[in-house]
């Protein structure tokens, strides 16, 4: 028998094949992509394809108070310190997070709780075929269809984390679309949830970089121009900074310089700005010594900020004819004073001046003042420079000799112009001064300052935002809620016109209204209406301190000359029930709309009644009190019946029953009990009304005495429940669905409460294809109802139009 004998470095060979078949399997399992029927758990990760960054779950906190994130660091970091994270504001309790692709190819983060977390909310996949990948960049991308084409990534939505190639600024600007892309501290070192700094582009300076803490602000990098002066000095050399402006979009990037290394940026939970640098396998922190500390002599890149003296002084000379800037402030509440205090405050600025004719907005100029006077004449620009502007002309070999005559005549007439200024004002002292005070105690009324206040929120709400409003925005604080003018009101829709009507309801008419070029909705209640002062305080207490995105935001109200009325943000769309039950509009609704529509309506409920700091019951949900904006996605609106619950208050009773006919729930109905099992009902009705495309309320069947409820029960009873489906949506792809919205609509409309699920069971379910749902019962009010007593209902209970009485609990 042949022997088979290895040679005398066997052992080596048998190592290395060892390792081969190692490694091999090692790269089998490590993969940067994440495919559908896949998914992230555990201690399962993504790698990079250059194994630079590794993607899964991390834990924060003890034993006792662990939260787990899904989070992105790099993979040579011993601290894994997360660069970027998902679910920053909504922690896991335990290690059940599970990252996959839901059936409709967007990423969901699931857990034991069965609460999922869509991770690519604000940009939704249009097909199943996707698929997400972690980058050598540290972009983490949902890709769509065979070209690849990217649907959502990261980098768009950073924490606090600055990386090469991710970007601060302004996008879509002059839409009504826009964004703002900035930093957010995390609360403490080991918490990751949004803290108190933000970094990013000033919104009236889109030139100059920033970090705000609540309404103090301090400008940290401006443009001038030309190049980027940055708040780091010594480190400079490490980074390719660059200010990017085009068409819609203003942004600040960087870049780095060596091949050999990566560098990034990280905004500490006390508003420090650390500079981070790897070197191979090597992390360290680098020294960027503060610019306050550097003469700007020697630092012709750094920013010098907040200085106690400048070299050249705090005063400045009054120049003509100088020439544009291209560095300016344009907000319009910004004078010429305003001018000077933050060009004052800033030892780079060396001039500033008005941007407007009006002598309104500010423009800074940065480049030498001897620079900026051998340019004097070219344009037509009053300028302020800093220093002594005159010696700095008479020393200028360009300047004729002729200037200082000329100067010495010019303070001779400004003498005299002032002195007849001062003898016409002595005498005129008393007759004015009346007229002074009046305007002085006009300009300073609470009024103004709220108008200020509504104009800063409706920045927020449909363009870029000021530093306070984007660290509340970002923190979701309340604010304090503006009370307008009446006058302001009536201005702003051109005296209540017709035209401008957007809709009427049984509070009365709703309007377009328009200031500074920003729409928004007024709700002004009609004196007939049934809506009075109580419910009026009610809906203001309410949703001014809720802020949801499937909520309407209250922008402010107007008490004057009893008048009531409320200005929301303005829904492009309107309302749902304007195109669900009109012919030609509802085609607009496919079925993958109309499947987003519920899951936002169902997550905007949730969060009334499970997570707001307020208990919330609605009392009055139906499809004409869901608004839809832009993009179509859901906004909850009208909480004047709304009430709060106590924390362990499970039901309340209510001696008027008030409401709208085909959306009340029987036990409210009847007996005036109200729960959270009643705005279920509601939400079931018009998941049916969603999925048939008919109305409850005006729903007639020729064979069967039935509502709309009846009809569906006893269509899914026989098995025929795809005949209610609304042909305009109904497709072979959509069936699976909709029958499942159908199923859930049908529990939620049962006639006892206790059968009926909770908010969090229908997020859960309708996340979730495969749940195994218990058959429904028949619903309340699915008999035939006796004609007499639906007109004694009437009486009480007008179609689409809502009353409401409230009482003490």
């Amino acid at each position: 028998m042949a022997s088979l004998s290895l040679p005398r470095n066997s052992g080596k060979l048998h190592s290395f094949l060892f390792f081969c078949s190692f490694s091999l399997c090692l790269s089998a399992t490590a993969t940067d992509t994440l495919l559908p029927g896949q998914d992230i758990s555990g201690n399962k990760t993504l790698i990079s394809p250059n194994q630079v960054f590794e993607l899964g779950f991390f834990k924060t906190g003890g034993s006792s108070s662990a939260n787990y994130y899904l989070g992105i660091w790099f993979r040579d970091d011993p601290y894994r310190k997360p660069i970027w994270a998902a679910n920053r504001e909504s922690p896991i309790p335990d290690s059940s997070g599970v990252l996959a692709i839901r059936s409709d190819g967007n990423l969901v983060v699931n857990d034991r709780r069965q609460i999922p977390m869509l991770v690519n909310p604000e940009r939704l996949a249009t097909s199943s075929s996707t698929r997400s990948r972690l980058l050598d960049t540290g972009n983490f991308v949902l890709v769509e269809g065979e070209s690849e084409s990217v649907v959502w990534e990261s980098f768009l939505y950073p924490c606090d984390t600055l990386l090469p190639g991710m970007r601060i600024g302004w996008f879509n600007l002059g839409t009504n679309k826009v964004r703002d892309q900035f930093l957010v501290s995390w609360q403490t070192p080991s918490v990751p949830s949004t803290g108190s700094f933000v970094l990013g582009l000033d919104k009236n300076n889109l030139t100059e970089l920033g970090v705000w803490h609540y309404q103090v602000s301090r400008v940290i990098g401006y443009w001038d121009g030309r190049r980027f002066s940055f708040l780091y000095n010594s480190s400079l050399d490490e980074y390719n900074f660059s200010y990017v402006t085009g068409g819609d979009e203003r942004y600040f990037t960087f870049a780095n310089r060596r091949n050999d290394s990566i560098s990034w940026f990280v905004l500490t939970p006390s508003g420090e700005i650390q500079a981070f640098t790897m070197i191979g396998k090597e992390i360290s922190m680098v020294y960027s010594p503060i610019c306050e500390n550097t003469s700007s002599s020697s630092a012709a890149d750094c920013f010098i900020e907040q200085p106690l003296s400048c070299r050249d002084g705090n005063n400045f000379s009054k120049i003509e004819g100088a020439p544009n800037s291209n560095v300016f402030n344009e907000s319009v509440r910004l004078g010429i004073s305003d001018c000077d205090i933050m060009c004052r405050s800033n030892c780079s600025c060396t001039g500033f001046t008005s941007y407007r004719d009006d002598g309104t907005g500010c423009m800074f100029y940065y480049e030498d003042a001897s620079s900026i006077l051998d340019k004097i004449g070219e344009g037509n620009a009053t300028i302020f420079i800093r220093g002594n502007a005159t010696k700095t002309a008479h020393q200028n070999p360009r300047r004729s000799g002729s200037g200082h005559k000329m100067l010495l005549w010019v303070i001779g007439i400004i003498a005299a112009v002032m002195l007849v200024i001062s003898v016409a004002m002595f005498i005129s002292r008393k007759k004015c001064s009346t007229c002074l005070v009046a305007a002085w105690k006009e300009n300073r009324t609470s009024t103004n300052r709220s108008l200020e206040l509504f104009l800063r929120q409706l920045g927020s709400a449909r363009g870029p935002s000021n530093s306070t409003s984007r660290v509340d925005s970002v923190r979701k604080r309340d604010q304090e809620l503006p009370i307008l003018s009446f006058s302001c009101v009536t201005t702003s829709t051109n005296n209540f016109s017709p035209a401008n009507v957007l809709g009427e309801g049984g509070f009365g008419p709703v309007y377009k209204g328009m200031l500074l070029g920003h729409e928004f909705a007024v709700k002004r209640l009609s004196r007939k209406s049934g809506q009075g002062i109580e419910e009026f305080k009610n809906e203001v207490q309410l949703i001014s301190r809720l802020q949801h995105r499937n909520l309407v935001k209250l922008l402010g109200c107007c008490v004057e000359r009893e008048e009531k009325i409320l200005i929301y943000e303005y829904m492009a769309n309107k309302s749902l029930d304007s195109f669900l039950f009109d012919r030609n509009k509802k085609q607009l609704l496919d079925w993958r709309r109309r499947v987003s529509i519920i899951e936002g309506i169902a997550q905007g409920l949730l969060y009334l009644h499970k997570y707001s700091r307020l208990r919330i019951i609605h009392r009055d949900l139906k499809t004409s009190n869901i608004l839809l904006d832009d993009d179509m996605n859901p906004k909850i609106s009208d909480f004047g019946m709304a009430r709060i619950f106590g924390e362990n208050e499970a039901r309340a009773r209510t001696n008027k029953v008030v409401g709208t006919y085909g959306y009340m729930s029987p036990e409210y109905a009847v007996h005036g009990l109200f729960s959270t099992k009643s705005d279920i009902f509601s939400f079931g009705v018009i998941m049916l009304e969603i999925v048939s495309g008919q109305r409850n309320t005006t729903f007639s069947n020729l064979d069967h005495s039935l509502n709309l409820l009846g009809h569906a029960w006893e269509l899914w009873s026989s098995n025929r429940g795809i005949e209610l489906i609304d042909p305009v949506v109904a497709d072979t792809s959509s069936i699976g669905k909709l029958l499942l919205c159908l199923h859930i609509a049908l529990l939620c409309v049962q006639e006892r409460p206790e059968d009926r699920p909770s908010t969090s069971d229908v997020v859960t379910v309708l996340s979730n294809e495969n749940s195994d749902l218990p058959p429904p019962k028949k619903p309340a009010f699915s008999a035939h109802i006796d004609y007499s007593n639906s007109l004694h209902q009437q009486d009480r209970l007008t179609n689409d139009i809502s009353y409401s009485v409230i009482e003490g609990r």
